[in-house]
């Protein structure tokens, strides 16, 4: 099993975890959480003490932030990080650290927002980029997802094999939760990565309250730090990033435990050094004064000693049962290989072992079998294996010493990393076998399968794995192509993303990178690119590749793309991996074609995206100065890049999406209540405004002659007590664009429905997609008179444009008095569209634009 695979199941796992109900489940936008971070300087920090872990230099260093690192040693410098002397502690080493963690509002009082980072960690991108991508609406705190459990008292059960944990005061601890009424499954979280408003009065309260739990207890923290949410009602924000190994923090050389290694629960060292001389004075009936902190440390030192006693007339044994019990539980087998493998499971595939045939006479059949059998289908690295154990015959060696001495972490280092370990274990009862010599002499006459993602792929035991697994995936990539022309399978996409065969074929391959996850597309991925690239493929002269954003983190990002496997490739927006796309195509003369609805290239601070085009501006650059071709949505948008002489731009217009939106016919609903509605996106906020006091003055006209004038909005606002309009909310954000249609035509019974726009550089090259959609659902509009709907709108014939307040006013009127007026638009609005607004015409544009980029 390859990285990629066992990733891509853990955030299946993962999604499971962060559904719990420890974790902030809010949909609000975040828009404003985000921007006030934005605007605060974040202390991104950490603390260790004596050479428990090293000050590691960022890969990536932020903008407006300060790097700080509290510690007890004094020999400690750096050019980046401020290094601030710990307070003297009667504290243990782990607990006096931990203090810092658990207590920025004490040492942080000058930052609004801190972000604590454990020191065992190298922060290899950009924290900030993680705290946007990751933080809810109004969120106080930000965690990540535990990787194996969610539950505190299975995270008792791990722990308590642990020695450096006092199991008996554990023990003593989840009983008390338990007792609380602390439920199972509450969520977990793994306390290493924390962001924080530490100066919030609420996160004080639980940040003081887990540092009680700390010291009441164990300095076990994901213990403790559930339990003291639950008691609180705080709910933290929550990633599911792998806590390991991601793209903005990591272990450095697959080291994934602290340098020191506790191995029994005392942990009041430091107090028993401060006491020690008082003790050896003291005299009979003298006494020492302690705080409730240090009272609370000997404690449970005590309880600890005494359950590490009671353990072990037989302890040995004792953990050993209980290690192999955790060692075989289901989240273990799961993540561990992600731990354990490293860079080199991440390479599955086209990972050339060495393949070598040597004669062995062992005087035993089995022996014979099995050393042909490993040899030949190469599951042993033999030169990395001869590097552990010196010997003339690795294979050999394997047999007789390794396969029975070696534990399973230290067999990944030598075993063909497509033989996943874990998972043959996992999957079959194998006992105490070594899982290449069971497979070998059992397995594959059982039909057993040793690879998640490839299932009994192996035919013989006679040719190389790495060649059996090529022809394996190579024939379903034939299979797919030869069924399916609009490919959408992320086995066959990722295969197919990095063979190295070239697959011939009569048909123009595209290869299409979304900016969106394909199993939940957006209006712009869906209308641009997946409706007419479907429609094109029923034609048979095509092969589309489509590739989510959901796809992209799977893929081996330097093996993919190594021959002309494209003739085509489409990026939409922005996309992160855009750049070594381009490159890659580049290298292959494979053609490019860049996607845009928005001006990107706009980085103007009154843009609503300004920050998320800040962000991706050099990306968004290098696309459109090197691509063969740039498709927008407007004339507007078209005439942008025409000012930066960028002529290889074509438009291709916004349409209706017959198939997802049946047009509906007009719909009179009676006189006493006329509905007006809209639907949008938080970002148009100002839009909506032009139209608040001609709302006021209709609601008043209409009241006067015995009829209720109503506003409804769809989505674009969070004001639930406004006077001026009512929410239909939507049940949940981010919609597919087939299911929000489906609910938009089931919610939607307006009279009239409005598009208001503010005359801005960025609503200009807006596409005049809600004239069709209002029409469609057979709802007369009013527009904004901005060259994007005067272009489209036939005003006083397919729909009303309106410029000043008192136009606005003027015209809503007219279609409030007058049904007959509503109907005849939305009559007119459906012929429009019909005719002008057609799949078909767009489907013809991009086959013109394929065919005449393959023929330049």
């Amino acid at each position: 099993m390859g990285y990629d695979e066992i990733y891509e199941t853990y955030l299946e796992v993962s999604k499971k975890h962060v559904d719990r109900p420890l974790f902030d489940h809010s949909t609000d936008s975040c828009e404003e959480t985000i921007e006030d971070i934005k605007n605060n300087k974040i202390a991104i920090y950490t603390a260790f003490t004596g050479d428990y872990d090293t000050l590691k230099h960022p890969e990536v260093i932020d903008d407006n932030c300060d790097y700080i690192c509290f510690t007890d040693n004094a020999e400690l410098t750096s050019d980046l990080w401020k290094i601030i002397p710990m307070e003297e502690s009667i504290l243990d080493n782990n607990r006096k650290a931990k203090q810092y963690k658990l207590l920025p509002h004490k040492y942080l009082k000058d930052y609004k927002y801190s972000f604590w980072l454990d020191g065992t960690f190298k922060i290899k991108g950009s924290i900030r980029e993680y705290i946007y991508n990751n933080i809810r609406a109004n969120s106080k705190m930000l965690v990540v997802v535990h990787t194996e459990r969610d539950c505190v008292y299975e995270e008792y059960d791990a722990s308590k094999i642990i020695p450096r944990y006092p199991r008996a005061v554990m023990e003593e601890q989840v009983e008390f939760y338990r007792s609380q009424g602390f439920p199972e499954h509450y969520g977990l979280g793994v306390m290493g990565a924390l962001f924080r408003q530490h100066n919030h009065p609420d996160v004080i309260k639980v940040m003081e309250d887990w540092w009680d739990e700390n010291i009441k207890y164990t300095n076990q923290d994901q213990l403790s730090y559930a339990y003291v949410c639950w008691k609180n009602d705080f709910h933290p924000s929550v990633s599911h990033v792998y806590y390991w190994d991601n793209e903005y923090w990591a272990k450095e050389e697959g080291e994934y435990h602290h340098k020191v290694i506790f191995t029994t629960p005392i942990t009041s060292d430091n107090l028993r050094a401060k006491i020690g001389v008082e003790v050896e004075n003291m005299e009979i009936g003298d006494t020492i004064d302690l705080s409730r902190e240090e009272l609370y440390l000997l404690v449970n030192d005590v309880k600890g000693l005494a359950g590490y006693r009671i353990d072990t007339a037989g302890r040995v044994g004792f953990l050993h049962n209980e290690y192999n019990e955790f060692m075989n539980s289901n989240s273990l087998k799961l993540t561990k290989p992600l731990r354990a493998a490293g860079s080199l499971a991440r390479k599955v595939k086209h990972n050339k072992v060495i393949e070598s045939i040597r004669n062995s006479k062992t005087g035993a059949t089995e022996d014979i079998m099995q050393y042909d059998a490993i040899s030949n289908l190469g599951l042993l690295d033999e030169t990395r294996y001869g590097q552990i154990h010196p010997c003339i015959d690795p294979v050999l060696h394997f047999i007789h010493e390794g396969s029975k001495t070696d534990s399973i972490d230290e067999k990944l280092e030598y075993i063909n990393p497509i033989f996943d370990l874990y998972f043959y274990i996992s999957e079959n009862e194998i006992g105490d076998e070594d899982p290449v010599l069971h497979y070998v002499t059992k397995g594959f006459n059982e039909g057993l399968s040793f690879n998640r993602k490839y299932p009994n792929f192996i035919r013989n035991l006679n040719d190389n794995i790495n060649v059996q697994l090529d022809n394996f995936a190579n024939k379903r990539i034939k299979k797919e192509l030869n069924s399916n022309h609009y490919i959408t399978d992320s086995k066959v996409l990722i295969d197919y993303i990095v063979t190295q065969k070239k697959f011939k074929t009569n048909t123009i391959k595209v290869g299409v990178f979304l900016e969106d996850n394909y199993d939940n597309m957006n209006a712009c991925p869906y209308i641009r690119i997946h409706a007419p690239f479907f429609k094109l493929s029923e034609d048979g002269n095509y092969h589309f590749f489509i590739y989510g954003q959901e796809i992209m983190p799977l893929l081996d990002i330097e093996n993919m793309i190594n021959s002309h496997i494209f003739d085509v490739i489409v990026i939409q927006r922005v996309n992160p991996y855009s750049n070594i796309i381009l490159k890659k195509a580049k290298r292959h003369n494979i053609k490019v074609v860049y996607e845009t609805d928005d001006d990107f290239l706009d980085i103007n601070p009154a843009n609503p995206s300004y920050n998320y085009i800040l962000g991706n501006f050099d990306n968004i650059k290098k696309l459109v100065n090197n691509v063969d071709q740039i498709t927008v949505s407007t004339n507007e948008l078209k005439s942008r890049f025409d000012k930066l002489d960028i002529d290889n731009v074509e438009v291709i217009k916004n349409y209706y999406v017959n198939n997802c939106l049946p047009l509906k016919p007009f719909t009179f609903r009676g006189n006493g209540i006329v509905k007006i509605g809209y639907f949008g996106t938080l970002t148009h906020q100002n839009d909506l405004e032009l139209i608040h006091n001609v709302i006021l003055r209709l609601k008043d006209i209409f009241s006067k002659k015995g009829i209720t004038v109503i506003f409804e909005i769809a989505g674009a606002s969070i004001d639930e007590t406004s006077d001026w309009f009512n929410i239909v909310k939507i049940p949940y954000y981010p919609m597919s664009l087939p299911t929000f249609y489906d609910w938009l035509g089931k919610h939607s019974n307006w009279d009239i429905g409005i598009i208001p726009l503010v005359n801005t550089d960025f609503n200009k090259c807006k596409s005049e997609l809600k004239y069709i959609e209002f029409s469609a659902l057979g709802i007369p509009v009013v527009a904004s008179d901005m060259n994007v709907y005067n272009e489209a709108i036939n005003d006083g014939v397919t729909g009303f444009l309106a410029n000043t307040e008192d136009e606005w006013v003027n015209k809503l009127s007219l279609l409030i008095e007058d049904p007959i007026l509503r109907n005849g638009m939305v009559n007119n609005a459906h012929d429009d569209i019909l005719e002008n607004y057609s799949l078909k015409s767009r489907v013809n544009q991009w086959d013109n634009i394929f065919k005449r980029l393959l023929k330049d």
